[in-house]
Parts: C-alpha cells; sequence; structure tokens
C-alpha cells in the first residue's frame, strides 16, 4: 500500500558489466495531504541484457532483450519519519513538554535477553538514547532498565519517550512506555511503532 507516496524520479544505472555493482534510485515524494502510515513498496529492476563478445567485450548485436528481476519489498515505517536528535537535559525537556498529549502503552515482547529488548526498541521508535540508557550497565542484575529516548518527527515535532524494560521470568521482556509530543496524533503514531 504506497497511497501516501508517488514515484517522483528515478536515477538510471546507464550499464552494468557483468560481476559488477552499481546503484540505481528512485525518488519518492510524500502527499503532504494524506496521513502518515507504514507503506511498503513492491519493488522490481527492470534491466535490458546484451549479448557482450567474451575476447573483446564489445556488444554483439544493436538489441538485447528486456528482463525484469524482483527485489525485496521497500517498508517505508513510522520511524523513518524521526530524526534521532539528543536533548541536553531529558528530564527537564520531559517536564517542560508536559503530559497533554502523552500515550502510554504497555508491551509484551519476544525476546529473551533485556539487552537485546532495549536494542529493538531503539530501532523501532528511531529515536536517539539519552543520559547514556541506550544500554544496560553490565552491574544492573536483572533490574528493570529504563530508557530516556527523543526525536524530531517530520513536521519539526519534538518528541520524547520513557520506556521501562523488565524481564518477565522465562517468558520474555515486558514494555512500559509512555511517549509526549506537541500532537497526541504524533505520540500515538510513535507508540504504535511497537505493536
Amino acid at each position: 500500500d504506497s497511497g501516501g507516496f508517488e514515484a517522483a524520479g528515478e536515477m538510471a544505472a546507464e550499464q552494468i558489466k557483468h560481476g559488477d555493482m552499481e546503484n540505481c534510485f528512485t525518488v519518492l515524494q510524500r502527499n503532504v495531504d494524506s496521513p502518515l502510515s507504514p507503506s511498503t513498496f513492491a519493488c522490481e529492476l527492470h534491466f535490458s541484457v546484451m549479448q557482450v563478445d567474451p575476447t573483446t567485450g564489445e556488444e554483439e548485436g544493436d538489441v538485447g532483450f528486456e528482463e525484469e528481476y524482483p527485489l525485496e519489498d521497500l517498508e517505508v515505517t513510522t520511524s523513518d519519519f524521526m530524526a534521532k536528535v539528543s536533548v541536553p537535559d531529558f528530564r527537564r525537556a520531559w517536564e517542560t513538554m508536559g503530559n497533554a498529549h502523552e500515550v502510554m502503552e504497555k508491551f509484551a515482547l519476544q525476546f529473551k535477553k533485556q539487552e537485546e529488548a532495549v536494542k529493538a526498541v531503539v530501532d523501532f521508535l528511531g529515536m536517539q538514547p539519552c543520559d547514556g540508557t541506550g544500554q544496560i550497565k553490565p552491574n544492573a542484575g536483572g533490574k528493570p532498565h529504563m530508557l530516556h529516548l527523543s526525536g524530531v518527527f517530520v513536521g519539526g515535532r519534538s518528541v520524547l519517550a520513557r520506556a521501562q524494560v523488565a524481564m518477565q521470568g522465562d517468558s520474555g521482556v515486558v514494555l512500559k512506555i509512555a511517549v509526549r509530543s506537541e500532537d497526541e496524533g504524533v505520540s500515538r503514531m510513535v507508540a504504535d511503532c511497537i505493536s
């Protein structure tokens, strides 16, 4: 589903010889009137195959044949609209932001290690860990870990998150998260990155 985007341009690779690698790009433009939502794009590489004389490296004939090759789908997630921006004093920024547009959620995560869950939460949200909370201290002893995150969402909206990551016996990890921004819709979208 790519309703909020359209292809606005492309940069094709002019020629790729057998065994070489090249890059090609498609530029996607977001429709600012469409609401932001995760999107998936089917990707396919279209190219012309030319026969080449192996001894001279010269093309044989004027016309090749058209080919296409399916690629992995491209997923654009909510975190792709987030810039990792640190704040100098998370506690002060958290209190200043206030809780008028706060969203709180609780999730059961399928991780066996707390460290893996912390890394995954940072990746899911696309935000910057603050105050050295991006990693669990070696002597934590399995205690719940508090993760402080900050970022700027598309449109220049500051976002802050506090996430408690705790082991729940041998069954996995529990995440309690609170997200604050100036816009409750943004707070909800960011919190929903976990589900």
